[in-house]
């Protein structure tokens, strides 16, 4: 068995229906967009107008004062300019939503008095609602083993990390929500690795481990992580350039030295002569604090 990454193997891709023909696929990693079944995307609302959409579909659930939202998108206009501009904006969210057959007029995005609510439903699939829940079930120790979770959702999930949340913008509240979500990402990406790995499915767990590493790569146990999986999949000559490789990299890019633990690591590989001299390799996948703490 095989829990193949999105791209090459049986998963299947929001552009093969899995989300369904009804739902509305909003992506908020790397390049902001939403995708149904008719292509749509976010330069229909403007500039503004998606970063005031990605902040409701940050903080979904909640009423927000319309003043603060002009405020915080159109700080620049006056009282009744930015009222217009506020408007346009709801409205050509609105009509984005209602795309979908399942909206419904006077759900979803809702204007209450002087309050803006936009609603969590079930046609609206959220890439960082969808990390959100992966993080909360990897984090409940009852629920962390990997029988218990969705293999194929749970990598479809993390593969859509795609860069960070809300890439190109720079308000703090994006900034800080971006680190936060950056963090859950490789938190759960390392979790879910080493499970993946105890379970000896070492093509899904390299391959996870890598998309995340392109997104943070100096995340030294995680790399410490890809090295031993490529030993134990019997690629230890891989391990050794990758480490090579990286090394490089790293006293390039910031002029230091890997850690101790890490060289110690590559002799270990080094040293190994086949898989079935493995074992003490196969015992560093076993725990879950190390990956835990690697992204606080």
């Amino acid at each position: 068995m095989r829990c193949t990454p999105p791209g090459s193997g049986d998963l299947p891709s929001a552009r093969d229906g899995f989300w369904g023909p009804s739902v509305l696929s909003v992506s908020l990693f790397g390049v902001s967009r939403v995708a149904s079944s008719n292509e749509r995307v976010w330069a229909d609302l403007g500039p503004a107008g998606r970063r005031l959409a990605g902040f409701l579909f940050t903080y979904p659930d909640r009423p927000h004062r319309r003043d603060r939202l002009i405020d915080l998108f159109w700080p620049d206009f006056d009282g009744e300019r930015g009222r217009r501009a506020m408007n346009s904006a709801v409205w050509r969210l609105r009509k984005l939503l209602a795309s979908s057959p399942e909206y419904r007029d006077g759900h979803s995005l809702r204007t209450i008095g002087t309050e803006t609510i936009l609603e969590r439903t079930a046609w609206l699939d959220v890439d960082t609602w969808a990390l959100l829940g992966i993080a909360a079930t990897l984090q409940d120790d009852t629920a962390n083993d990997p029988a218990l979770l969705d293999c194929k959702r749970g990598l479809a999930t993390l593969y859509r990390y795609e860069g960070p949340f809300l890439d190109g913008e720079d308000a703090d509240w994006i900034l800080e929500e971006r680190e936060r979500l950056h963090s859950l990402f490789i938190q759960s990406s390392m979790i879910v690795v080493r499970q993946l790995g105890r379970r000896e499915y070492y093509h899904d767990a390299i391959q996870l481990a890598r998309h995340a590493l392109k997104f943070d790569p100096y995340r030294e146990e995680l790399v410490r992580t890809l090295l031993i999986l490529l030993a134990l999949d019997e690629r230890r000559s891989e391990a050794l350039r990758y480490y090579d490789s990286w090394n490089t990299l790293l006293h390039r890019e910031l002029g230091i030295s890997p850690l101790n633990t890490t060289r110690s690591l590559i002799q270990e590989i080094r040293d190994l002569h086949n898989a079935d001299n493995a074992h003490h390799l196969r015992r560093r996948l076993a725990g879950r604090g190390e990956a835990r703490q690697a992204a606080m």
